[in-house]
């Protein structure tokens, strides 16, 4: 278990996102005198958070060169697990976001203590495969789909977990792991993937539209996971009423269903239906529903980006990305540069996603709100 200050978060969060930096350039970038920056990078240097460049390696100029000083890749691990109608999938990964291990298994069988046990027999698995040191395992990211109820802690299931207890996440998962467990629902989590890793990784806000068999999302405001009142900001399904079609996998299942195509995964529907006409129709209809949604997160947040990502199937998500293009058809009286749309890396990693949860909640500054701790506890 780790407790960082304020300060401590903040040299993580630059080097994150800008790579190795000399210490003159950190203390120049945090505003913070040398003393103070020795001092911060030597509490990091000494938890092993931080590694040192090899100075023969830094680039040419005259003189000695300055020593850089990057994250440590094996400063950290995190196990992340992710579960959907279709498949479990479970990994860990480094401090640079790096996945050393995973399994995935398809699921068959839905009922909670079916998942978790094969959850909990994989967790173990993938610390053993990567051979991690478990006293640098921080915790243990799950995602799933789902979103939270009036209940704190209590998460409303879909379809295919009905079956379910009451869940509570707070407590219903910690028996099934040896570290700590953390939860956002699939959305949530792999936005912060997209945050420290990929199109987010130098943007202050951003969006993110997930579409699997329902629609999800997740929103970075200041680069802080944005959750709302009852943690379900970005919740986009629901200005899509189930009783009417949407821009989901699900209708899109039973759109081809309803023809006699036998259709039970997403997966199913390869690019041999590229030219089906059900699956043209059904396209441009969700494109055009996905175009307004754009249009409301754009006007609404004022992001930079808006990523498009999920299990629908991936040529999908390519088509449904190179007709929004760059939203200037999101309206005529789009006066200011409106925001990139871009494609997830990391729609076949959600597990990823999950993994990242307990970085964020240990070093990001915008979830700190202690006082000044250092060091390990």
């Amino acid at each position: 278990m780790i407790n960082l200050g304020y300060n401590e978060r903040r040299l993580i969060e630059i080097l994150r996102g800008r790579g190795g930096m000399s210490r003159v350039e950190l203390a120049r970038e945090m505003d913070v005198s040398a003393p103070t920056l020795t001092r911060l990078t030597a509490n990091l240097l000494d938890a092993q958070l931080l590694v040192e460049a090899d100075p023969a390696k830094v680039g040419q100029g005259r003189g000695k060169p300055s020593t850089m000083l990057d994250l440590n890749p094996d400063g950290l691990f995190t196990i992340g697990v992710h579960f959907n109608p279709d498949d479990i999938r479970v990994c860990a990964a480094d401090f640079h976001g790096c996945i050393r291990a995973e399994l995935r298994q398809p699921l068959e069988k839905h009922d909670f203590e079916h998942i978790m046990s094969i959850a909990s027999a994989a967790a173990h698995e993938v610390v053993a495969t990567a051979g991690l040191d478990r006293r640098r395992v921080l915790g243990c990211g799950l995602s799933f789909p789902g979103h939270f109820t009036r209940v704190p802690g209590h998460v409303f299931q879909i379809p295919q977990f009905s079956g379910w207890h009451d869940l509570d996440v707070n407590t219903d998962f910690q028996q099934y792991f040896d570290y700590p467990v953390h939860h956002e629902n699939d959305g949530k989590a792999v936005i912060l993937s997209e945050l420290y890793y990929g199109a987010g990784r130098n943007l202050a806000n951003f969006a993110m539209i997930w579409l699997t068999y329902g629609i999800g999302g997740g929103v970075v405001v200041q680069r802080h996971l944005y959750g709302g009142t009852h943690r379900n900001a970005g919740e986009f399904g629901g200005l899509f009423p189930k009783s009417s079609p949407r821009p989901s996998g699900q209708d899109l299942c039973v759109t081809l269903r309803s023809e006699g195509r036998e259709i039970r995964r997403l997966s199913d529907i390869d690019e041999t239906f590229a030219d089906h006409p059900k699956v043209i129709a059904w396209l441009e209809r969700a494109t055009d529903q996905l175009r307004t949604l754009s249009l409301t997160v754009a006007r609404t947040l004022d992001p930079s980006a808006i990523v498009f990502g999920g299990s629908l199937p991936d040529w999908i998500i390519s088509r449904i990305v190179d007709r929004l293009g760059s939203l200037d058809v999101l309206g005529e009286d789009f006066f200011v540069e409106p925001p990139e749309i871009r494609k997830s890396e990391f729609s076949e990693v959600p597990h990823l996603g999950a993994a990242t949860i307990p970085i964020y909640r240990s070093t990001t500054p915008s979830y700190y709100s202690g006082r000044a701790l250092k060091g390990w506890q």
